[in-house]
Order: C-alpha cells, then sequence, then structure tokens
C-alpha cells in the first residue's frame, strides 16, 4: 500500500512540475513577443541552466540578453556552448554575429572566415553553413561558401543552382543566369529544376529586364550550341510562359527540324496554344505535322486537332461564311474517311452533326449521322451518350419540346454518378425552362449547383438566378415566359423572331427586373448578325444601368472580346479587361483578363 502511494506521490507532483514548466514557457514566450526582455530574461535563463541543448531556449536567451545590451553574459553563454560542441559551426557563427552587434568587425571577419576555412567536404555541411550566413543577413559569406563548395565537389550542379538562386538574391542577374547555363551545359535533364527556379525569378512583363535577359541569353546559348537541345527547350517553355506563343511556334519548328522529329513538340504546343485560345498558332502548329505527311504517327491526331481548332473558333469568334463552313463540312468528311471506323470517329460524327444542324441548317443529315453512330454497339458508351444527347439538342432545334426529355433522360439514368449524366441532367432542366416549367427547372438547378463539373455548376447557378430573380415582382410568369420563349427562338438560330420577343419585353415590362437579360441576349444576337457597334452599345447599357448585378462582368468581359478579338481595338481592350479586374475582383474571367491584358500591354512577337 506505502508502495503505491509513494508511486501516486510521485506521478502527481511530476505533473504538477510539468504544468508549472509549461505556464512558465508560455509565460516567458508572451514577454518575449511583447519586447519586455527584462522580464523574460530570467525565464530562459533558468529553462537553459536546466536545458542547455535545447536550441530553442538558447537562441531565445541570446535574443534577450543582446536587446538588454548584456553582450558579456551572451558571449560566455555562446562560448559556453562552443565548448560543448566542438566541431559544430552554429555556435561559432552566433559569436561572430554578436562581434558584429558589438562592433568588433575583426573579430567577427576572423570568426566567419575560419568557419568558412574549415568547411568539409560534404555537401549536407556546405549547404548548412550557406543558409546559417543568410539566416545572419550575410549574403556574401553565403555566396562565398557555395563557391568554395564547388571547388571541393568538383562542381556538383545542386550547389550551382543554389548559387544562382542567391545571385537573384543580390540582384546579380547576370552572374545567375550564367550559372543556370553552366548547369544546363553539363546535364541537361536539369531543365525542370531550371524551369522552377525561373518560374519563382520572371514577372510578368515579357519586357522586363529579367525576362529579356533570360530570354537574349537563351536565344545566344541556343544558336551557339546546337547539338544541347535543352537550351531550345527552355526558350519555349519560356515564351509559353510569356504568352508569346508564335515565337514559341518559330523555336519548336526550329527544333523538330533539327531532331528530324514527328512534331510531338508541335503537338503539345498546338494544345497549349488551344487551351489559352490562340487559335491561329494552334492551326499552324497542327498544320505543320499534317504537311509531314501520313507517314507520322501524329498525322491523323493533328487532322482531328485542326477540326477542333475550326469549330472552336466558329463558336467563339463569330460567324463564318457559307464557303468556310462546307469547306469544314468536307474536312470532317474527308478525315472520317481516312481514320475509318475507330474510337476517334464518334467524337467527329457528333461534331459533324452539330455543324451541319446549328450553322449549316442541315438537321435531318445530322440525325441520319447520330442515329446511325447510335446503331454502332462497338462505339465508347460514353460517346454513344453524347450522340443521344447531341440528337436531343437537334430535336429541340426542330420544335420538338418532349421527345428530348426521354433521351436526356435515359444518359442521366446510365450515367447517374458521372458528369456526362450531370449534363443531361442540367439540358433537361433547360428543356424544362423552355417550356415554361419554371419551379421544376430552378428545384434541378439547385441539385446542379454542387455539380463536380465546374462549367455545369456555373451555368447551373446562372440558370437558377435568373428565374429567382425575375419571378419575384411577377408571380404569373408572364415576362419570364416570354423571356424563355424568346431564348428558346434563340436557341433555335431564329434571330429574327427572337430579336422581336426581346423588343416586345422591353415595351410591355419597361420596369421589370428582367431587363438587363434581355439586353444581354440582344447583344448576343447582335454579335451573331456581326453588328458589333450595336452589341457594344447594348453591353454599355448593361455596365451602365445595372453596374453592381450579375451580368455587368460577364457585359465588360464580351466588350472586351469584341475589341481585342473582332475589332482589333487594342487601346479600347486593354481598357476593358482592366476595368474588369479591378472593379470586379471576385469574377471567373478575371485570370483571362489579366492574361489578355499583359499580352496586349507588351507581348512583342520575335
Amino acid at each position: 500500500m506505502k508502495w503505491y502511494l509513494s508511486i501516486t506521490f510521485l506521478f502527481l507532483f511530476s505533473l504538477s512540475s510539468l504544468s508549472q514548466t509549461i505556464q512558465e514557457q508560455n509565460i516567458a514566450t508572451e514577454y518575449l513577443n511583447n519586447g519586455e526582455f527584462d522580464k523574460a530574461v530570467g525565464f530562459y535563463e533558468k529553462f537553459h541552466r536546466y536545458e542547455p541543448d535545447n536550441i530553442s531556449f538558447y537562441k531565445d536567451y541570446i535574443v534577450c540578453l543582446t536587446q538588454l545590451g548584456d553582450f558579456k553574459t551572451a558571449e560566455k553563454v555562446i562560448r559556453n556552448r562552443i565548448k560543448a560542441n566542438k566541431g559544430s559551426f552554429l555556435y561559432t557563427l552566433d559569436l561572430g554575429q554578436l562581434y558584429r552587434k558589438t562592433g568588433e568587425e575583426k573579430k567577427a571577419k576572423q570568426i566567419f572566415d575560419e568557419a568558412l576555412r574549415n568547411i568539409a567536404a560534404l555537401e549536407s555541411q556546405i549547404t548548412e553553413l550557406a543558409d546559417q550566413f543568410l539566416l545572419m543577413g550575410e549574403t556574401d559569406y553565403a555566396l562565398a561558401t557555395y563557391q568554395k563548395g564547388l571547388k571541393l565537389l568538383n562542381n556538383p550542379n545542386s550547389l550551382r543552382l543554389r548559387l544562382a538562386d542567391l545571385y537573384y538574391i543580390k540582384g546579380e542577374n547576370s552572374l545567375m543566369i550564367n550559372e543556370l547555363m553552366t548547369v544546363l551545359s553539363q546535364d541537361e535533364t536539369q531543365i525542370t529544376a531550371i524551369q522552377n527556379l525561373l518560374t519563382t525569378i520572371l514577372d510578368d512583363n515579357p519586357e522586363s529586364d529579367i525576362n529579356q535577359l533570360v530570354k537574349n541569353t537563351l536565344l545566344r546559348e541556343a544558336q551557339k550550341n546546337v547539338n544541347n537541345l535543352s537550351y531550345t527547350q527552355l526558350l519555349i517553355w519560356l515564351f509559353i510562359q510569356q504568352s508569346n506563343f508564335e515565337s514559341a511556334f518559330v523555336q519548336a519548328k526550329a527544333l523538330d527540324k533539327r531532331t528530324n522529329s514527328q512534331g510531338d513538340e508541335l503537338m503539345e504546343l498546338g494544345k497549349i496554344c488551344l487551351e489559352n485560345r490562340q487559335y491561329e498558332t494552334a492551326a499552324r502548329c497542327f498544320n505543320y505535322v499534317v504537311e509531314k505527311g501520313i507517314n507520322s504517327y501524329n498525322y491523323l491526331a493533328a487532322r482531328i486537332a485542326l477540326l477542333k481548332v475550326m469549330n472552336l473558333r466558329l463558336k467563339e469568334e463569330g460567324p463564318l461564311s457559307r464557303t468556310e463552313l462546307s469547306r469544314l463540312e468536307s474536312d470532317y468528311l474527308i478525315t472520317l474517311k481516312d481514320i475509318g471506323p475507330s474510337p476517334q470517329a464518334a467524337s467527329l460524327i457528333i461534331e459533324l452533326a452539330d455543324l451541319r444542324a446549328f450553322y449549316l441548317g442541315n438537321t435531318k443529315s445530322a440525325q441520319d449521322l447520330l442515329n446511325e453512330l447510335l446503331n454502332q454497339k462497338q462505339a465508347p458508351v460514353a460517346d454513344l451518350a453524347r450522340a443521344k444527347m447531341k440528337l436531343a439538342d437537334i430535336l429541340i432545334l426542330e420544335g420538338d419540346l418532349w421527345e428530348p426529355a426521354l433521351l436526356y433522360g435515359q444518359v442521366e439514368k446510365d450515367f447517374k454518378n458521372d458528369v456526362l449524366g450531370q449534363e443531361a441532367k442540367f439540358r433537361n432542366a433547360r428543356l424544362s425552362y423552355f417550356r415554361g416549367e419554371f419551379i421544376w427547372a430552378e428545384a434541378q438547378m439547385e441539385v446542379l449547383k454542387a455539380s463536380t463539373s465546374k462549367l455545369i455548376a456555373n451555368d447551373a447557378l446562372a440558370l437558377s438566378l435568373l428565374i429567382m430573380d425575375n419571378s419575384g415582382l411577377d408571380t404569373s410568369f408572364d415576362a419570364l415566359g416570354m423571356f424563355a420563349r424568346a431564348d428558346l427562338l434563340l436557341y433555335q438560330r431564329k434571330l429574327e423572331q427572337a430579336s422581336l420577343v426581346f423588343d416586345s419585353i422591353t415595351r410591355l415590362y419597361s420596369y421589370h427586373s428582367i431587363l438587363d437579360e434581355v439586353y444581354f441576349k440582344q447583344a448576343d444576337i447582335a454579335v451573331q448578325q456581326s453588328d458589333l457597334s450595336l452589341a457594344l452599345s447594348l453591353y454599355q447599357k448593361i455596365l451602365e444601368q445595372y453596374p453592381n448585378d450579375i451580368l455587368a462582368d460577364d457585359a465588360l468581359f464580351r466588350m472586351a472580346e469584341i475589341y481585342d478579338r473582332r475589332m482589333s481595338n487594342i487601346d479600347k481592350a486593354l481598357a476593358c479587361y482592366q476595368q474588369l479586374f479591378l472593379s470586379y475582383p471576385g469574377s471567373v474571367y478575371v485570370i483571362e483578363a489579366r492574361k489578355r491584358y499583359r499580352i496586349l500591354r507588351g507581348d512583342k512577337i520575335n
């Protein structure tokens, strides 16, 4: 029993002591953080006395002593640690730093020089010493450490990368670039490490001194070292970072010719250009690969990619002429004939059906294509689902608002937990909206707001807000009903009829909150009819009358896009892009607006 009581007593005593120690540490930390060093120093003296090997207590104790001007005690504490840790330069450097603070420069220099002199040929020790010098603000000594390390270790590239970073910190950019070029000349596999370093160094302005220095150095080295392809590869990467896709294309083409390859570099660049909506340069990349001939393993992929470029340009940059549309249709047919039955064919057939139905007005031929595809059971199931949804889209185009619901429902059921199912659910809910079933449509949109697809979630949110915002003052849904009918006509490419209905809404419901949506749709019609001046005036009306509503940033971005891509008015495009990211910082268009702003502001094609 006595034994048990003794153990219990010791345990409770230990807990009490531990609790008291933690409390004291918290008090000391608070004093230290508040700058009350005279109150903190006693605690840290005690902590250091009981735990002399605790680096944290030691560091905080030295801080208190030096802040209080007790340099004599600080020196004594540091020397005791040096004596107890022979061979460690950590405490020796602390002594040198103390001498710097007391103005004893000669003593400090002797200590730092000695640490540098005695460094071993170990990369870990070299980097540790350099890091300590950097923490102390001794950049020149850190630089000298790496330079000596290069001699001791016979030029390891890992140290050169650190040295390059240090030169950048010192503002010696030319020396920094020289080190990076040396690394690349010795080991081409270091290109990713160099890219990672440059990512932290390069700024957003392609014409800045650092960007120009990197570009010009790479151009020079690429010309000098034609057998080291990594210089050209790094140059292509740099141009992509600067959104200078045309220059990237020139270098990628030169690299491809030099290596007599199959156009891999051009295919990759073309995909990047597509992602950045640089359709002209993307087309040049894919065309180059196509011109290499059918024996290239990238030939068919490039053909298909070219069709994708044309499709995107058609949908984003305005209507093509009838001749251009027919040529695009012919390109699809030729490509489909060349690739024959294959997994790639299904997606091309769906795109061709879309082209025929929505742009060439040949809905019967489009439906025949899709029905034929749906009968080919060997096609990928996802493509068959997309074909079914496209068939439903075309039926809506023809005026059938009931059969499409069944088709969308089938896809939703078959792909219940997939993005395809969510897309089908959205299209079905949009169909309900077209039919004037607003309460049901809004209920479906509420579910789709949580979609894993950002695009579907955003579309669902937009349609949900349209219904919610424009039904509060009009429980009969009259204005919203007219708007939905006009929206359906617009979907069916009946632009004149849609325009008449939208005009009627502005006359009959001049008080209604739906007017900004009407102006936005009227502007879309104007763009499709190539009446850009009217479109701009309508977008401007939204900005002036509804600057805080949900469509304001959309209208501003559309204006910027028209000035930028359709009218080539750089000054006005710049003004719109800048206004967007300054006035609407939370807009989904901010990233793209900043990117286009940087390109238009100063990117020069070389």
